[in-house]
């Protein structure tokens, strides 16, 4: 097994955050819960001076890291203490493994790498802190909030858990889904609710039958009433939401052939790459008109079509959350040029890139 598939499967077993540095100390890819942070200079500086096979630090933030020498890389796993940071009563740190079972998923790894169990070093310490997702002192509604929210509730209608986990870390910067009071349980939990209800209405709208949406919810409700704690709010409303989406995914997939439903998903994930519809038929082997014929039935919409709103609901993305330019989103987006992406954007929303910016800065 190839160790990228290898540490992916590791972390969709363990949830424990993977990166991977080659020789330069470069990161080359990484394995990691949607809110993860990623790695600071500091983090980096000591990680250069590790040279054994193996070695595990405590971080003075209670956190704790291991290294594994593999090969050309430098595999990383970190049991992170993150904060998501605004005014005060906005902190909350994510709950963590104990040190002892940290190091059992390490010496696993070791063993899943080489065959033979390691010899763990005595942990060292390291002066270090978890990155923080910063939100907004001023939680007042805004254009910003408000479409991050509307994309965020828009990735449950799909059922796209992918996309729903990019956009919740812009959710947790611009939106929010009320304000905490004097940092109580108990408006914590009324969050939690509020926020089970907006996915509840996502997901009908997304196509999960209304019986089954507001079984659901009801399920979830009484569990946030039952809970004695929430020591991490927004992975908490996180979890709620995948809960959500993986029940509208399973829907769509029973609404639309298997065939389509691929279709679309090779589409959201190779979108800037994507260069005709061939390719698509291509790595779903099958001819092209038939495609195109069963896609334009059976969603309303042509392939080019699809590919397009795609591109376009990126671009919107970028142009509101991101200081890119339109040049750099447009090649990130897999356009030739500045001005292709322009006509094609002004096409579906009637405004150029520029004007729909401003709206939003």
């Amino acid at each position: 097994m190839q160790l990228e598939q290898l540490l992916q499967k590791f972390h969709d077993g363990t949830d424990l955050n993977l990166y991977v540095f080659d020789q330069e100390n470069k990161l080359v890819e990484q394995f990691t819960t949607p809110l993860a942070p990623s790695f600071n200079a500091q983090t980096l500086t000591q990680i250069k001076q590790n040279n054994e096979k193996i070695a595990l630090y405590l971080m003075t933030n209670h956190s704790s890291l291991g290294i594994i020498n593999y090969d050309r890389f430098k595999i990383v796993g970190w049991n992170t203490n993150f904060t998501i940071t605004g005014k005060g009563n906005y902190a909350r740190k994510a709950p963590l493994l104990g040190y002892q079972q940290f190091s059992s998923l390490i010496s696993l790894l070791y063993f899943t790498l080489f065959q033979t169990w390691p010899e763990l070093p005595k942990a060292q310490k390291m002066i270090t802190t978890g990155a923080n997702i910063p939100v907004k002192e001023n939680s007042a509604p805004s254009y910003e909030g408000y479409l991050a929210e509307r994309e965020l509730m828009d990735a449950v209608m799909k059922g796209n858990l992918t996309l729903f986990n990019k956009r919740f870390r812009s959710f947790i910067q611009h939106g929010n889904f009320g304000s905490f009071n004097q940092n109580e349980l108990r408006s914590e939990k009324d969050l939690a609710i509020s926020a089970t209800t907006l996915y509840t209405r996502a997901a009908i709208q997304g196509g999960l039958p209304v019986s089954e949406a507001y079984n659901l919810s009801d399920q979830i409700i009484k569990q946030i009433e039952q809970d004695l704690t929430i020591p991490n709010y927004y992975e908490y409303t996180r979890s709620i939401g995948e809960i959500f989406i993986n029940h509208v995914y399973r829907t769509k997939r029973k609404n639309l052939t298997s065939v389509i439903y691929k279709a679309q998903e090779f589409i959201v994930a190779n979108y800037a790459s994507i260069h005709n519809v061939d390719e698509i038929a291509e790595h779903l082997k099958i001819s092209t008109s038939y495609l195109q014929h069963l896609f334009k039935k059976e969603t309303g919409k042509s392939l080019i079509q699809f590919i397009n709103e795609e591109k376009i609901n990126q671009a919107k993305h970028k142009l509101i959350f991101s200081n890119k330019t339109v040049e750099e989103i447009a090649y990130d987006l897999g356009y030739r040029n500045q001005s292709q992406l322009s006509t094609n954007f002004k096409k579906l929303t009637k405004m150029t890139p520029i004007a729909f910016r401003k709206q939003y800065k």
